[in-house]
């Protein structure tokens, strides 16, 4: 009997010891929350640290608040680097899994989303300072921390490209494509009555705020971009310098089997076998993607670029023309045009310059230089409407200086004149 009073005396004696253990430690982590309150870093972890070795037998909710409460220390201390706020992540962390409720808590949000933005400001001070390598891994472990923000991992994939690191790229762009990344967002904005420039807006009340306060009008949404042609063609374009061509081939025809009407899709192939210098394949696609897109005057004009390349001018001038046809300022279009038109100078030039000074040859030399006037003439209206659609482009100006001048046409070549003084001065 009295080795069983014994026993339940120890057992009485160390229950009282673990209830006062698990009193110090909620009264230390109390501490620590006020301390961390008003700003005292140093004395929180402090008592933190006193907390911590009776941590093991502390409730679940102590334990989240334990995890929450250091992750704002270690945020709030001076001078805290990338290391600290990836370890605030990791106890984050640790207090979601000890308590899942605790997401729901407006500290732990406060928290949550202090972090996020001290880590994307970290990243983005590397990113702005060229050191790509490690915004790309800044980029990482913030996407690790939200995985809701997938433009962190996007961030990341261009931080690692930037920064040459490939094989990294492709790890993060290739995360991309299995999670269906687009970039596409929408973005609330309306003008400054004041300034006349366009703000952005975080929600629908803010904006309307503004709008009733009468500082601000016309609010729309603004839709961004869809990246994925980026995304794919960067990592083709990896897998090309690494000198993987047909993983960037299988890559396509994968994500095209998958996708058989994405016409991004096509598009990058198309460029891949062009790169690649397959100009046939090319055609051929690019004739697929016209099928597709009939209105579509940069695919005419691509056809007439890899015409020209291959040497079938004529051909060149009839995607040209069809370019021309659905967008009449398409200025790349007129200006290649102008130079087909241009380049028939040349052989006419030297037969010209070839000619001896009998009656016959000068009999020639006057029927050339009729021939050359119409080669030239039929430039001007293309070499025009380019100008027209680039007025800043000084070398348009100065073609059409050159060209208004053989022609005789003196004040339109002296208009032009002033013009390319004017923007060579710029």
């Amino acid at each position: 009997m009295k080795r069983n009073k014994m026993k339940n005396t120890v057992l009485m004696a160390g229950a009282l010891l673990v209830a006062m253990g698990a009193f110090a430690q909620k009264k230390e982590i109390k501490k620590a929350d006020k301390a961390l309150q008003s700003g005292d870093y140093n004395e929180a972890m402090t008592y933190l640290s006193q907390a911590e070795p009776m941590l093991g037998s502390a409730d679940d909710d102590e334990k989240a608040d334990f995890y929450l409460i250091r992750a704002g220390v270690m945020l709030g201390k001076p001078g805290a680097d990338f290391s600290q706020y990836a370890k605030a992540g990791e106890d984050l962390e640790k207090a979601k899994a000890a308590d899942p409720s605790i997401e729901n808590d407006d500290a732990y949000a406060q928290t949550f989303l202090k972090l996020r933005e001290k880590m994307e400001n970290s990243a983005m001070n590397d990113f702005n300072s060229k050191n790509f390598k490690m915004a790309a891994e800044k980029y990482e472990k913030a996407y690790a921390l939200s995985k809701s923000d997938t433009i962190f991992l996007a961030n990341a994939a261009i931080s690692a490209k930037n920064g040459q690191d490939y094989d990294m790229a492709v790890k993060f762009y290739n995360q991309l494509l299995d999670i269906g990344y687009t970039g596409i967002q929408s973005q609330l904005v309306a003008t400054n009555k004041e300034t006349g420039e366009e703000e952005a807006f975080g929600s629908v009340s803010q904006r309307d705020l503004m709008l009733k306060a009468g500082t601000h009008t016309n609010p729309r949404t603004k839709v961004s971009e869809n990246q994925q042609e980026d995304i794919v063609r960067n990592l083709t374009q990896i897998y090309i310098q690494q000198g993987k061509t047909e993983k960037a081939l299988d890559l396509l025809k994968g994500l095209r089997a998958k996708n058989p009407d994405d016409m991004i899709l096509l598009r990058t192939e198309a460029d891949l076998y062009y790169e690649m210098g397959d100009k046939e394949t090319y055609n051929k696609l690019i004739s697929e993607l016209i099928a597709k897109d009939p209105e579509n005057p940069e695919l005419y004009f691509n056809l007439g670029v890899a015409s020209a390349e291959n040497g079938n001018v004529e051909k060149a001038m009839e995607y040209y023309r069809e370019a021309l046809k659905r967008d009449p300022g398409y200025a790349s279009a007129n200006i290649n045009m102008a130079s087909l038109i241009l380049d028939k100078q040349t052989p006419i030039v030297e037969e010209m310059n070839a000619l001896g000074t009998s009656r016959e040859d000068f009999k020639k030399y006057d029927a050339l230089k009729i021939e050359l006037t119409k080669i030239q003439e039929s430039s001007v209206p293309y070499l025009e409407a380019a100008f027209q659609a680039r007025p800043d482009n000084v070398e348009y100006a100065r073609t059409l200086m050159n060209i208004y001048s053989q022609l005789g046409q003196e004040a339109k070549a002296s208009a032009m004149k002033a013009k390319v003084q004017e923007l060579e001065g710029q």
